[in-house]
């Protein structure tokens, strides 16, 4: 059993459901609506306490059948009082049941009938690695939960699991799972989106998305619901801030510190004219830029004239100069 959260006539509700072999798939079944507000079917009487109410249980048993009831329970815990979910969370993690190692039969099935988007989704979750490696590589044990899960539970699993996501981290999460990367060349494919060409990656996306939107949920007209959030985490965030380039910057100015080395106290001097001719800038444009505004123009251009990709050693020396000067000024604006 699982709870799902979806949507019905613009408002949120909550669906008691469970994931039933059809023929050779899984597929997702209702047993009851919950109705919006789940922690009206928790009872308190006193102290710690809680409990389901008993109407509820005695609705879901004529409704499912057998069912597990401690299942039940720890569907309900996060509308549970905060106050008593601080004081049993103890208790709670003291109950664990014993870990199964997985057969090769086992690992091998599994490996074999989740789907490649779903195990990138987990990968991605788990690690927060842009570059997976081969998909064979990936440990099976990861996907162990998305096996015999209907496609509706395994979605709800991760509307679940993606909550933990930064805002910044939503575009390359996207641009991950969905495995953009293989239809460009060279390390900044899965290093630095950003860089490449956005309007061929918006285009890979679009693709993909259809041809996911096909094969999972076998539709053609519409998005359907589950993959819109994947379009909204695209499309209205940006990439978040990557550490590669200052890290070339800085690996780069620690192999040419011989050439580099001033006296201490001796910075390198360049005016702010040509600084600022040098980042393509007027003085009125800098007036307007912040500290972070400055250092997304450097990178773009460090990744421009950086020597390891082709560039002048002496040009990235001179930008990284104006750099320092332009930052100093934006400083103290």
């Amino acid at each position: 059993m699982y709870l799902a959260k979806v949507k019905k006539n613009r408002q949120t509700t909550y669906i008691l459901r469970e994931s039933v072999r059809q023929g050779e798939q899984m597929v997702a079944r209702d047993i009851f609506d919950i109705g919006p507000c789940p922690e009206t079917w928790i009872d308190y009487p006193g102290g710690n306490a809680w409990y389901l109410n008993p109407d509820l249980e005695s609705r879901i048993s004529s409704l499912a059948g057998t069912f597990d009831s401690e299942q039940l329970e720890n569907l309900f815990l996060p509308f549970l009082r905060p106050d008593i979910r601080r004081a049993t969370q103890t208790f709670r993690q003291r109950s664990f049941k014993q870990y199964t190692p997985m057969t090769r039969a086992q690992k091998e099935t599994i490996a074999r009938q989740v789907h490649a988007f779903d195990k990138r989704r987990a990968h991605f979750l788990k690690f927060g690695n842009m570059d997976q490696g081969p998909m064979v590589n990936m440990p099976t044990v990861i996907f162990r939960q998305l096996h015999n899960k209907s496609r509706d539970e395994i979605e709800q699993l991760f509307m679940d699991q993606e909550r933990i996501l930064r805002k910044k981290d939503l575009k390359s999460y996207v641009y991950t799972v969905l495995d953009l990367h293989r239809f460009f060349k060279g390390f900044m494919a899965k290093q630095m989106p950003h860089a490449l060409d956005q309007d061929k990656v918006e285009a890979f996306f679009i693709q993909e998305l259809c041809l996911l939107n096909k094969e999972l949920f076998e539709l053609t007209s519409r998005l359907h619901e589950y993959l819109i959030r994947y379009a909204i985490m695209f499309f209205d965030h940006t990439y978040g801030d990557s550490v590669l380039l200052d890290d070339m910057v800085k690996d780069f100015q620690f192999r040419q510190r011989d050439r580099w080395f001033k006296p201490p106290g001796v910075a390198p001097q360049l005016g702010l004219a040509r600084a600022l001719k040098i980042f393509n800038l007027t003085a009125k444009a800098l007036e307007s830029m912040d500290k972070k505004d400055l250092t997304r123009e450097f990178r773009h251009l460090a990744r421009q004239h950086h020597p390891d990709r082709g560039g002048s050693h002496d040009r990235f020396v001179e930008l990284s100069n104006a750099y320092q000067a332009l930052l100093e000024k934006v400083s103290t604006i």
